[in-house]
């Protein structure tokens, strides 16, 4: 298997799929596509990947931003007709930038609800709505227009836990992050562990049912649904998190396993 981020193709190596997104296609030597292509169950012609991402890239980047070209580029007749399928990851980065769409004065604030600002929160599924909407239309117009057809994978997040932990070597050294308790602490949301868990469970929740609506097999679309499936209970939860957004090598296998091969699998992607 080999995922290629912008190097020359091996002989004979093209890659049937073109992931577009962020950290969690990303994240280094531990991550979804890694996961993915060394899964037992898929199919060999699947194995090879072109990566199209950025960590700390926001979805919009890809609509009308910075990356937007690239991605055009990918659309392209010459390019397009190695991908049978797309996979697209989007929504973390765009969270954090939005402040976690959290009230500036969370003080006194008992109940996730509470502490959400429901215009923030709103603008920011809108704005999340509406960029994935533009990267699936895009691709399949232009599919169309070619007389291709293509699978389109999207993904949602599992719940994660803002411990403050960031990326780094060692706990010592960090990075990048943390992205969650920062916001939170900004927010002067009260420390107790089940409200801040409880905000993120309610930006998760709210990402599903923005991506939820988009799947549609008939047109080759298709939503996996990340959540419950690791640990966010405290004590035990860093078996499966590397820190406050990625999960570890072991959380990413189980996510790909229990959420990510079934949706291969019924797209005839994986066995």
């Amino acid at each position: 298997m080999t995922i290629y981020s912008g190097e020359p193709w091996l002989a004979g190596e093209f890659p049937g799929i073109l992931a577009i997104g962020d950290s969690w296609f990303w994240y280094p030597n531990n991550n979804i596509l890694e996961a993915i292509a060394a899964h037992p169950r898929l199919k060999p012609d699947y194995r090879h990947m072109q990566m199209l991402g950025f960590n700390g890239a926001r979805l919009d980047e890809y609509v009308h931003g910075k990356y937007a070209a690239a991605f055009q580029r990918e659309l392209r007749p010459e390019n397009l007709q190695y991908y049978s399928a797309f996979m697209i990851s989007g929504a973390g980065n765009d969270a954090v930038d939005y402040g976690l769409a959290l009230r500036d004065d969370c003080r006194n604030l008992s109940t996730p609800e509470s502490c959400m600002d429901e215009d923030r929160f709103d603008s920011f599924l809108r704005g999340i709505s509406r960029d994935m909407g533009s990267l699936i239309h895009d691709i399949l117009w232009e599919v169309a227009k070619q007389n291709r057809l293509v699978d389109i994978f999207i993904h949602g997040y599992d719940y994660p836990l803002p411990d403050g932990r960031g990326f780094g070597p060692m706990a010592e050294i960090t990075i990048a992050g943390p992205w969650l308790k920062p916001a939170m602490d900004r927010a002067r949301v009260d420390t107790d562990p089940q409200l801040r868990l409880g905000i993120c469970r309610l930006l998760m929740t709210g990402l599903d049912r923005v991506f939820r609506p988009f799947h549609n097999p008939v047109n080759r679309v298709h939503y996996v649904d990340s959540r419950g499936t690791l640990s966010s209970i405290e004590g035990d939860y860093r078996d499966d998190w590397a820190n406050e957004l990625h999960p570890t090598r072991k959380g990413f296998d189980r996510i790909v396993d229990r959420k990510w091969i079934p949706v291969l699998a019924s797209a005839g992607y994986a066995i």
